[in-house]
């Protein structure tokens, strides 16, 4: 065995000795210097035998870069460790010990890059090694040095969209403070950019003026203010100097203003609820309110105006209306028999229970409101209400008018009037007869076919009674209505099989009940007959197949059931059931039939089958099913998780210009399957799960394995198409998939699950290199991983493994760390969705653990979306982030919980690097919203947990202001870097925007206090502080000013001074603050704050002399400062210089601003700066210019200035030059298979008289002009192209002109010749002019050297003023394709031929939008000559203005070619015969279907069209032929000596054209005729003429209908007729048009005649019946115009209709003629409502609510009660009071009475009856004693308003006598003359009001009460303008009470407008571009390794057999 051994060991060593030498230990080495971190490594190491070389170590003592900066070095010192591996080599050493050796190497940085870019250098050291015998031997090393970036620190600036007030970076980019260039990358790639090209001045504030506004119901009124459209500040002033933090004013928000619906005029908010009451009626905000004010004592009704969720109490006798479509849950009335509650259109009242009262079932619209009893379960609609004692009888309203019942359905606002409430005359029906069986309106009945049936019928009570005059009905239900009987009896003799129910109807006293009997009759029934439909007889495995069956023809409703066949005919109890879920499981074909239940006179039935064909799965998208991606549909394979998947090579795309080799299979599981599957390199498997699980055959191994090789990717796509697939059951890591080297998996839907891995990864493993997870949905959940990634783990990724959550669910996954998911190690980790719910880790990262990503090539850590929610964890209850560069965008964290810290989100972070940046990592901007709150620790909020306290929050985004934005945020201490926010990197500049982020973070450490914001240098930060050590600092500007607010800041002490305010002083410059007045210690905001005490500091300041800055802006100047003195001239300013541009000026601005001459003022009284501008010259590479150009959105490049003689470098084959002078070429300019941009700059480039430009071989001239007047002027001798020559080759001209051309030749084309089919010739702009081609093509020849012509493209420009003898500007005769798309086409002439634009022979012409105008031709066709084999289309564009001498002033069409016009206009043009297009020689065609032909003239025939030859044709089909003139045939002519065509259909115009000012259209000279060579639609209208009027002329060709509406003729004394022959003819007399009149029973109409001759006119008269009124006339066809009830008869028929509208009394008009009675004290004045036609009801009416004048009420007497005293009025109220009589007796010397306090009336009066005593026996009068008046004073009392008073007097205690006087002696007998009457209230003059009601009060004093009947409610005016509008700012309004004034609403009048929107001085524009990611290459270490591992054993072996030698 050890033989054995030692063989192997030695076999490896000799393959050892064949490989090349390499380092067999992977060692380097690392050293800091400068910032960057240097690493040398070795590459190969040998001796100098050759052998392989090992390293022990390598140290790098050194790196010195303090060169570089003089001399571009770099030098690396280092220490080695070596030794060879030969045990035979000297410098082998058996005891593990190596050579040592020292050197150094110095690298020269040819580029000067080392500062910014990453180093990567190697170098060779040969070591001569020292040996024991003295001598030497070389040992060599190849070296690797490499840096992680650039030596000089690398600083990164933002792009700040903040442009007003500092300055900006324009786009985001990084700045190398080694050479000072900046980079739009982030590694420092790309081109070199100086500060000038990104870093501007602010552009100031744009301000719009907000005026004032006052308050709402809904919004807080505004002070007037100036608003940034670029920053969002507000400001008090228009020049934004003041900032306003607060814009809101104090005053209260108005009440609402609720219309007559209860709607807020203002807000539109709902009232709840309205109460009326006898004062008047009013909107409520609640319900509540409305309850508390349905209380009081004269209100009687609430109606509820919206849905109500509270239980609505009534506790007095009050009316309840639940208005339409309202909802309420609950109402209770404890006084419910006095209720009446009304329940409008489809309002509900959920429950009513136990209520008594009244219910109202009203319906305004058709609908009728409903009551919801809960207990009862259903619609109560069948009563209005019910009683209570038995629930079984329901009562109905009875009009007591006429005697009938209103049902509910009858029941409307008007019916319920005048009624009662009874019983109904019936309640229920019974029906007798043997075997019947049933109660109460529902029975049945049982017997045989054949049979005699006999019922009987008794209406009943609902006391049990028979009803009385009861009518009967009997008849069969839902059929025919054939009445059975009019009896209480029915009989039905031979009774037919089946089952079929008869209704018995019973009325009473117009009202009506029904009961049913169902007849079921035995007996064998018949099938029915149907059949069965499917929509589709393919389908594919897994289809279902209900949806697309269904049956016709069923005669009765019966349950259908599906089946498929199993067997040759249909069995239902053996075959199976087509369910919701049934589909085909595999191929083949199936048949399927309907089966029907058995009904009640049907057997059940069978249908016929259909067979169904099914395929394999078909219709799946590659993607994965559910989803909606747009991808091809492929057919897929059946996988039985056994059977060999089936592999189809395919190439595959994998980059934009590449395809590789792949094996595809598309797979899906056809059951549950038990199964291990490896997807092997180059293969790629598309899995659908469909609904089955795919279980672990071997739980050790993974379900899916992915491994793949370099150059040999493997992917997976996994879905599942039905939804309730899984795949799992693995005890090994990745137990779902395991992703390896080189393999990606994506994950659409499907649910990985039931794995419970020992290790990592408990569904999904990332392991190895270029490999990724994407995840887009579908569910990882209820997998257990003992180690981390409980879902998802991803780690160890040699090359940046990639995991992509996008969306899905990762829930209930539980491990050590990472519950959900698991990312370390290089991972590219990317959250964008989805859901990390309930997931759990036993140590850190509840949801998502991230470790180690740290770098933008090997890994990143990316929160950009999703929610993470439920997790739990020790630490980081939603995530644990460790060492890495997290970016946090808009990802969701809440809900979760840690027992430690961290409750979201624990932030462990990288040692360089303590940042977590809130937007993207590399920056990127676009706003933001993170959410991380509500997570907890220990039930305290413990959210984003910073366990370094240096740790800073750095904002990357902007915050989106709109969204749900908020950070709790755990600070574990303040920071010693600064901030603890920064948002510096967003240029935040103002307070108001940093504000935006402070009050979105939220301190969870109770230890520390609060964020606040300072500005650093330029931007603010927020710090966290302790408040305890707050300093009080205020500012004295010593002589200047400072902004309100500014004059005091706390600061910190120990802390700095940080940002203070800047005052300002005219004419001084401020020097900073000091600590004293004089003298003193100057402090800036880096200055510590020593003192705890307040303390004040002192501005300082100096004369304003300083220096500004001249900034060259690219150009070069030798001094750059200029000393200016404020409010004095700048003075001659120096010029600078800049190669290739023109100098300006000096302006204020580096874009835009204003220019400095010498003699401005400065007027700045601080240094600025100054900013040269300059012209430059650039072109697009379209050739147009970069400020004026033709063409937009292309790369401008600089073209190199040429002199138009020497010759043209090109780069690439392709060069850009301008001319800079003008030239005469004497040789021929040649552009051979290259591109040549040329422009001409307004120079001339004039050929010398023989030579021209020639384009060979593929070769391209773009040609333009910059400047203007640039010319090409072409040869005057030669064969032909005389400005430009092509062969196969292309010419783009975009500016410039071409003239002067000249062919001398027999060739043609005086300025361009194509010649050859290759050929391209593009005009975009420019003019070509003045050319002369003598034979052909004044402009362009088309040559046939091929024997085809080339392709000329007219998009714009000019084409003016060339000649030829044929084709003005383009000649072929070769064909060739023409397209004139745009451009104006003018001037040229064909002066001895044909074409004054185009001469064609063959080929195709299209014109489709350019201009061809003012051409002439000497012959045919004024501006198109198609001569033969022509195809020519004109879909748009001009031809006008054109002559030809003889025919066709536009178009001429010779032969075989062919003119299709469907748009476009051809207008006028000129010649002898046809005047626009002219048809030569057979067989010419002219297609017409569009377009216009009008105005042109023929001064012979044809002014539209001539149609000369045989066989000539027009096909005229649409279109507008019009307005054109001629001396026969206006519109067409056809000769009448040949056999031309004119054939008619469709819908083609051919009108209003003439011969000597008459109409003459289509002239038919004697013996032609028109053809109707198809239908004719709609909008035809054609005029004919005939020769010799020999009428009639009958048309030819296919027509079956009459078309003579279609033609007219032109002459009045004839019209189209569609005669007895069912032929249209032309005949003699003036047609007559019919007029039709349509009505309806609501009216009836008259015409004044029913036919006349077009002129005539016609009235019309409506007469409208009964209860309507006539609204207008409707004209349903024909063109007619009515008015007045007249319109003027049209050359057409007419049909009219009279609209009659039914009255519609809906409108309340408060005028006398309309009262119907006026008011007294209980009754409103009442008046007939009127319809919009002015129609006055006789019947509805309406009252003018709050008119009743109410009572006028005397009060009450001792013998009268109160009594009103209106007149016909005498209402009394309560009972008289009563006399008041005392117990004693009032007396006098004759009788005695009792005397009424009140009243002073005497009752009870008698005389004397004395006794022996003379004293009365009843009252004690002595007569014996004379009476003495004892007199008491009755002092006076004033009256009030309502009480009377009275005057002053005297009474008698004795005999109860009153006097006027003291003495007695002036006696009052009327004892009523001493009441003063009461004086009633006095009126106020002004109204009172509160904001619902106005009234008036009573001015006596001491009264004040509210005048009755004066109260009222407002009634509201419409808008009254208060302050108009104008065009800058806003008016206002209001409306108000038409009675008191009262302000009911405001409201603002927008602005007019007319500000000029001012243009963006910025002239940045951003770079969004990102900068570009990728991996690093590495080498196959573990090979290497191997081998040492076998050298190393195999040394081992050899080292026992042999001692060393030295």
């Amino acid at each position: 065995m050890k033989k054995r051994l030692i063989s192997i060991l030695l076999a490896l060593c000799m393959v050892l000795t064949l490989l090349p030498a390499t380092v067999l230990s992977a060692v380097e080495g690392t050293s800091k210097a400068g910032d960057a971190t240097f690493t040398l490594s070795a590459l190969s190491a040998s001796c100098a035998d050759g052998h392989t070389g090992e390293l022990g170590s390598i140290q790098v003592t050194d790196v010195d870069i303090s060169r570089w900066e003089s001399d571009k070095k770099i030098t690396i010192q280092y220490d080695v460790q070596y030794r060879c591996t030969d045990s035979s080599c000297e410098l082998y050493d058996s005891d593990d010990s190596f050579f040592s050796y020292s050197g150094e190497h110095t690298f020269t940085d040819t580029n000067g890059e080392f500062c910014h870019k990453k180093i990567s250098e190697s170098f060779a050291a040969t070591i001569p090694a020292a040996l024991p015998s003295g001598a030497t031997k070389n040992f060599s090393i190849s070296f690797a040095l490499t840096s992680d970036k650039g030596i000089y620190e690398a600083v990164h600036h933002e792009q700040n969209v903040n442009l007003c007030t500092e300055n900006y970076y324009s786009v985001r980019c990084w700045e190398c403070t080694g050479c000072e260039y900046f980079f739009l990358n982030a590694d420092m790639s790309g081109d070199k950019l100086t500060k000038d090209n990104v870093y501007f001045p602010p552009v100031g504030h744009k301000l719009n003026n907000i005026p004032a506004k006052g308050p709402t119901c809904v919004a807080k009124g505004t002070v007037e203010y100036w608003h940034c459209e670029r920053c969002g500040l507000n400001f008090s002033d228009e020049e934004g100097k003041y900032e306003l933090t607060n814009i809101e004013t104090d005053a209260p928000l108005l009440p609402h203003s609720y219309d007559d619906n209860g709607i807020c005029s203002i807000c539109s908010f709902k009232a709840a609820a309205k109460v009326l009451s006898k004062d008047g009626n009013k909107w409520y905000d609640n319900i509540a309110d409305a309850l508390t004010a349905l209380d009081a004592e004269d209100a009687y009704r609430i109606e509820i105006g919206k849905d109500c969720d509270e239980t609505i109490t009534i506790s007095n006798a009050r009316e309840v209306y639940i208005n339409k479509g309202v909802t309420v849950a609950k109402l209770e009335a404890t006084d419910a028999e006095g209720c009446v509650v009304t329940v409008i259109n489809d309002g509900t009242i959920k429950e009513l229970n136990g209520y008594t009262g009244k219910v109202v079932l009203m319906s305004a619209e058709g609908t009728y409101g409903k009551v919801i009893n809960q207990t009862s379960g259903g619609n109560v609609g069948s009563f209005l209400y019910s009683d209570p004692e038995d629930a079984n009888k329901f009562c109905y309203y009875k009009n007591l008018s006429n005697g009938k019942w209103i049902l509910p359905a009858e029941a409307t606002a008007n019916t319920l009037s005048n009624v009662k409430v009874s019983y109904a005359p019936m309640a229920y029906i019974e029906i007798a007869g043997d075997g019947v069986t049933g109660s109460e309106g529902s029975y049945a009945f049982t017997t045989y076919s054949g049979n005699t049936v006999a019922f009987t019928v008794t209406a009943k009570t609902a006391d049990g009674e028979d009803s009385a005059n009861v009518a009967y009905k009997w008849y069969y239900d839902g059929q025919d209505g054939t009445i059975l009987s009019e009896k209480a009896e029915l009989t039905i003799e031979n009774i037919k099989v089946g089952k079929r129910t008869v209704v018995c109807m019973a009325t009473a006293d117009d009202y009506s009940i029904s009961a049913k009997i169902v007849l079921t009759v035995a007996g064998e029934k018949e099938s029915q007959s149907f059949t069965l439909s499917v929509s589709k007889t393919t389908v594919g495995i897994r289809e279902k197949i209900l949806p697309l069956l269904s049956v016709e023809g069923i005669k009765e409703d019966a349950a259908i059931t599906y089946y498929l066949m199993n067997g040759d005919s249909p069995a239902p109890e053996s075959d199976t059931v087509i369910d919701e879920n049934f589909a085909f499981a595999q191929t083949g074909t199936g048949s399927i039939y309907a089966y029907t239940a058995e009904t009640d006179n049907y057997a059940a039935t069978a249908s016929a089958p259909v067979s169904i064909t099914v395929t394999p799965h078909a219709n799946h998208c590659i993607c994965g099913g559910m989803f909606n991606h747009t991808h091809e549909n492929v057919e897929w394979q059946a996988w039985d998780g056994k059977s060999e998947i089936k592999y189809e090579q395919k190439w595959v795309q994998v980059s934009e210009y590449t395809k590789q080799g792949r094996y595809v299979a598309y797979v899906y599981l056809t059951g549950n399957v038990s199964a291990n599957l490896t997807v092997a390199p180059k293969h790629i498997l598309y899995l659908c799960l469909n609904s089955y699980s795919f279980t672990c055959a071997d739980p050790s191994q993974p379900a899916i394995t992915l491994t793949g090789e370099d150059g040999k990717p493997v992917e997976l796509d996994l879905c599942d198409c039905v939804g309730t697939g899984t795949l799992g059951g693995s005890n090994a890591s990745g137990g779902s998939i395991r992703i390896g080297a080189y393999a990606n998996a994506t994950l659409y839907s499907g649910t990985l699950t039931g794995n419970n891995v020992s290790g990592d990864g408990g569904a999904v493993s990332v392991t190895g290199g270029n490999c990724s997870f994407t995840m887009y949905g579908g569910a990882i959940t209820g997998n257990t991983a003992t180690g981390n990634g409980g879902g998802i783990s991803s780690y160890d990724s040699w090359n940046a493994g990639t995991v992509n959550i996008n969306g899905g669910v990762i829930s209930n996954n539980r491990a050590t760390n990472g519950g959900g998911i698991y990312a370390a190690s290089r991972t590219h980790f990317h959250l964008n969705g989805g859901e990390i719910i309930n997931n759990t880790a036993t140590g850190d990262g509840g949801g998502v653990y991230c470790s180690g990503l740290y770098s933008n090539a090997d890994g990143r850590c990316e929160f950009n979306g999703s929610t993470i929610s439920g997790n739990t964890a020790q630490r980081g209850g939603g995530a644990y982030v460790r060492v890495c560069f997290i970016g946090y965008r808009n990802c969701r964290i809440t809900g979760n919980t840690a027992t430690e810290a961290g409750g979201g989100l624990y932030l462990e972070p990288f040692a360089s690097a303590k940042i977590i940046y809130m937007g993207n990592v590399y920056g990127g901007g676009g706003t933001i919203a993170p959410y991380i709150y509500d997570n907890t620790v220990n039930s305290a909020q413990n959210n984003l947990y910073l366990s370094d306290p240096d740790t800073q929050i750095v904002f990357t985004a902007r915050i989106n202001t709109g969204g749900n934005a908020k950070i709790g945020v755990y600070f574990t201490g303040i920071t010693q870097n600064g901030a603890s926010v920064l948002l510096n990197s967003l240029q935040v500049n103002t307070e108001s925007s940093a504000k935006l982020y402070l009050d979105r973070i939220f301190c969870d450490n109770p230890d520390f206090g609060r964020l606040e914001i300072r500005k650093d240098e330029n931007y603010y930060n927020l710090y966290l502080i302790n408040t305890s050590d707050e300093v009080t600092i205020t500012f004295d500007p010593n002589g200047g000013t400072l902004n309100a607010g500014d004059e005091t800041k706390a600061v910190q002490h120990n802390g700095t001074y940080g940002e203070m305010p800047t005052p300002i002083r005219s004419g001084y410059h401020f020097d900073g603050w000091y600590t004293e007045k004089d003298g003193g210690t100057k402090v800036d905001a880096n200055t510590s704050v020593a003192t705890k005490e307040a303390h004040t500091l002192y501005a300082r300041w100096s004369e304003a002399k300083f220096n500004i800055t001249l900034d060259p802006n690219g150009g070069t100047l030798a001094n750059t400062t200029y000393e200016v003195t404020y409010n004095s001239p700048y003075g001659e300013l120096p010029t600078p210089n800049r190669a290739g541009y023109d100098f300006d000026g000096w302006f204020t601005e580096k874009d835009d601003g204003t220019k400095v001459e010498a003699s401005t003022v400065v007027t700045a009284a601080e240094p600025h700066t100054l900013y040269a501008h300059w012209t430059a010259h650039e072109h697009c590479i379209c050739g147009g210019s970069i400020s004026t150009g033709d063409h937009t959105g292309h790369t401008p490049v600089s073209y190199q200035n040429w002199n138009g003689k020497d010759a043209i470098s090109y780069t690439n084959k392709t060069a850009y030059v301008y001319l800079s002078q003008n030239v005469t070429f004497n040789s021929n300019l040649v552009v051979d298979g290259a591109t040549l941009y040329l422009c001409l700059n307004g120079k001339t480039f004039a050929s010398n008289g023989t030579n021209k430009i020639t384009v060979n071989n593929g070769g391209r001239l773009v040609l333009c002009d910059c400047a203007g007047g640039g010319t090409i002027r072409g040869a005057t001798k030669g064969w032909g192209g005389s400005c430009v020559y092509l062969y196969q080759s292309t010419l783009d001209i975009f500016g410039g002109k071409i003239t002067g051309g000249k062919v001398s030749g027999n060739g043609g084309g005086g300025a361009i010749a194509l010649d050859d089919s290759k050929c391209v010739l593009n005009i975009y702009g420019g003019e070509i002019y003045g050319n002369n081609g003598k034979n052909s093509g004044g402009a362009i020849f088309l040559n046939n050297k091929d024997k085809k012509g080339g392709t000329v493209n007219i998009y714009g420009g000019l084409i003016a003023n060339n000649k030829a003898q044929n084709g003005g500007v383009i000649y072929s005769s070769c064909g060739g394709t023409v397209n004139l798309v745009g451009g104006t086409i003018t001037g040229n002439n064909a002066t001895n031929g044909d074409g004054g634009v185009i001469n064609m022979a063959g080929g195709t012409v299209t014109i489709s939008g350019a201009k061809l105008t003012g051409n002439t031709s000497s012959r045919y066709g004024g501006a198109v000559y198609l001569y033969n084999g022509v195809t020519a289309t004109m879909t748009g564009g001009e031809i006008s203005g054109n002559q030809a001498a003889s025919e066709g002033g536009a178009v001429h069409v010779y032969g075989t070619s062919t003119f299709n016009l469907s748009g476009g206009k051809i207008t006028g043009n000129s010649s002898v015969d046809g005047g626009a297009i002219y048809l030569n020689r057979e067989p010419s065609v002219l297609n017409m279907s569009g377009g216009v032909i009008s105005g042109n003239t023929a001064t012979g025939n044809g002014g539209g069209v001539y149609i000369f030859r045989t066989g000539s044709v027009c096909n005229l089909s649409g279109g507008t032929i019009e307005k054109n003139t001629a001396n026969v045939g206006g519109g067409i002519y056809v000769n009448p000596g040949n056999n031309g065509q004119l054939r008619i259909s469709g819908n083609p115009v051919v009108k209003g054209n003439t011969v000597s000012d008459a109409a003459n259209n289509v002239y038919l000279p004697s013996g032609k005729r028109l053809s109707i060579s198809a239908a004719m639609s709609s909008g035809a209208s054609i005029g004919i003429t005939t020769e010799s009027k020999n009428y009639p002329v009958v048309f030819s060709g296919k027509y079956s209908q009459d078309y003579s509406d279609y033609f007219f003729a032109d002459a009045a004394d004839a019209h189209v007729n569609y005669n007895a022959n069912t032929e249209l003819e032309l005949a003699a007399g003036a047609k007559k048009y019919n007029v039709y009149i349509l009505t309806d029973d609501n009216g009836t109409a008259t015409v004044s005649g029913s036919s006349a001759t077009a002129g005539t006119t016609i009235r019309l008269i409506a007469t409208p019946n009964y209860g309507y009124h006539f609204k207008e006339w409707q004209v349903v066809s024909g063109n007619a115009e009515i008015s007045n009830n007249m319109f003027i008869m049209p050359a057409g028929n007419v049909t009219v209709k009279p609209v009659f509208e039914a009255h519609s009394f809906t409108e309340e008009h408060v005028e006398e003629q309309y009262k119907k009675s006026s008011a007294d004290c209980t009754h409103n004045d009442v008046y007939y409502k009127t319809c919009s036609c002015g129609a006055v009801s006789a019947t509805e009416t309406f009252e003018v609510p709050g008119t009743a004048l109410n009572h006028d009420w005397a009060e009450a007497t001792c013998t009268e009660p109160k009594t009103c005293r209106r007149e016909g009025c005498g209402a009394t109220d309560g009972n008289p009071l009563g006399h008041d009589l005392p117990s004693d007796w009032s007396k006098d010397e004759n009788e005695h009475w009792h005397e009424c306090e009140r009243c002073h009336s005497k009752e009870d009066a008698g005389e004397h009856e004395y006794g022996d005593d003379n004293i009365c026996d009843i009252c004690g009068y002595d007569k014996t004693v004379p009476h003495t008046h004892n007199l008491t004073l009755v002092s006076a009392n004033a009256a009030t308003c309502t009480k009377n008073g009275k005057k002053a007097y005297y009474t008698c205690d004795g005999c109860d006598m009153w006097f006027e006087d003291a003495n007695g002696s002036i006696e009052i007998t009327d004892k009523t003359a001493v009441i003063i009457p009461a004086t009633g209230h006095a009126p106020s003059e002004s109204w009172k009001f509160d904001k619902a009601e106005h009234w008036k009060d009573c001015t006596n004093a001491g009264c004040g009460v509210i005048i009755e009947g004066s109260k009222a409610a407002h009634t509201e005016s419409g808008w009254i303008i208060d302050t108009a509008p104008t065009y800058f700012n806003s008016g206002t309004q209001h409306k108000e009470c038409t009675v008191c004034h009262y302000v009911t609403a405001v409201g603002f009048i927008p602005a007019k407008g007319g500000d000029i929107e001012p243009s963006d001085p910025s002239g940045w524009t951003p770079n969004p571009n990102l900068p570009a990611t990728g991996g690093d290459n590495t080498t196959f270490i573990w090979i290497a390794l191997l081998l040492i591992c076998a050298s190393t054993a195999a040394g081992t072996v050899i080292h026992g057999r042999r001692k060393k030698q030295r």
